[in-house]
């Protein structure tokens, strides 16, 4: 990227503003898409631990419940891990990344997410989120102008993740400065 002194001429360069609506056409289905996944666990949520119970005649959940809809879990996540690309997302361990997983890991990514956080095994729906909005900003801009520039796709898919992520602070402005962060921590980082 450019150092600060010559950023100003960049903020009117046709690409760069080109780029600013790719991220922000990406940027609201995006955001949809993130919103429907975590409704599609919600929903999940509720019919694993309120209606299946209720149905097989538990007025509460039975003490074992938990420990065997972990099981089953780690067992879900464990297949989706071994046989499908992307090990099921980033690790969240690792932080940030503006290169944002691959198109290909975003199947294992949300089978992965949805039986760990219906079943109970994953504490939060962040990392899944970051990895299923940068996979689907880079397939939504595999076939444009953008799609050869490595720096560019980095940006795109900071945006997408940024933007999936908003969905559960239901505030696109957080998404913002998510990714201005996610931008600045490329910007620092080595090779860039």
């Amino acid at each position: 990227m450019t150092d600060d002194a010559t950023a100003g001429p960049l903020l009117h360069d046709r690409r760069y503003i080109g780029l600013l609506g790719l991220a922000a056409l990406i940027g609201v289905p995006l955001s949809l898409l993130a919103f429907g996944f975590l409704a599609a666990v919600h929903e999940l949520e509720h019919l694993l631990w309120h209606s299946l119970p209720d149905a097989l005649g538990y007025d509460e959940l039975p003490a074992w419940w938990a420990i065997a809809t972990l099981a089953v879990a780690g067992v879900l996540v464990g297949l989706v891990v071994k046989h499908l690309p992307g090990n099921g997302g980033h690790v969240p361990a690792d932080g940030f990344s503006a290169g944002g997983s691959s198109p290909v890991s975003v199947p294992g990514i949300v089978l992965a997410a949805a039986a760990g956080l219906s079943l109970g095994a994953v504490l939060g729906p962040e990392a899944p989120l970051i990895g299923l909005g940068g996979g689907l900003a880079l397939l939504a801009t595999r076939w444009t102008r953008f799609a050869s520039d490595a720096q560019t796709t980095a940006v795109v898919s900071g945006a997408g993740s940024a933007a999936a992520i908003s969905a559960i602070f239901g505030n696109p402005l957080v998404a913002a400065i998510m990714f201005l962060e996610i931008v600045g921590l490329a910007r620092r980082s080595p090779g860039t």
